[in-house]
């Protein structure tokens, strides 16, 4: 009976040095030593963003007090702040992938400082969008991230001469 017992843990030892467990995977760094990654998480958009054209992560919300915006004869402009939590890198991945769903075309982008600055285009309207995404202090431990927008229209309005 004691042989069948060793046999039991070997195998189950064999299994679980083999890769029945689901670890993450182990990467070498730049120095050689292994070191585990964290799988990268994705941000989703809300359903119904406070800009329909301007996509927002979810669990980001509006900061009212620091948010305006105006539309006349053609023309907006729009200085949205949100606050959330989240990585300022996957916001900007977020940001790089979901801009062109609403066709805004990444016109440059820049990291720099502990902040990263994005400028759109959207094609064929005039219309321009900056995002700025910091991280603030250590006391918005709720909101740390934050996503500054600004979109205006860059050219002139369909009817003036």
């Amino acid at each position: 009976m004691t042989g069948k017992w060793i046999m039991v843990l070997a195998a189950a030892s064999a299994m679980a040095v083999g890769g029945c467990d689901r670890q993450q995977p182990v990467v070498d760094a730049s120095t050689g030593a292994p070191r585990m990654v964290e799988p990268v998480t994705e941000l989703v958009g809300q359903g119904r963003p406070p800009i329909p054209d301007f996509p927002v992560p979810v669990g980001f919300v509006l900061n009212e007090s620091l948010s305006r915006n105006f539309a006349a004869a053609g023309l907006r402009s729009v200085e949205h702040v949100y606050d959330g939590k989240a990585d300022k890198f996957a916001v900007k991945r977020f940001y790089q992938q979901q801009m062109p769903v609403s066709r805004w075309v990444l016109q440059n982008d820049l990291v720099a400082e502990g902040t990263i600055t994005m400028e759109f285009e959207k094609e064929g309207h005039g219309e321009r969008c900056t995002v700025v995404i910091t991280t603030r202090e250590w006391w918005h431990l709720f909101h740390p991230t934050r996503i500054a927008a600004r979109l205006y229209t860059s050219g002139r309005a369909e009817g003036s001469k």
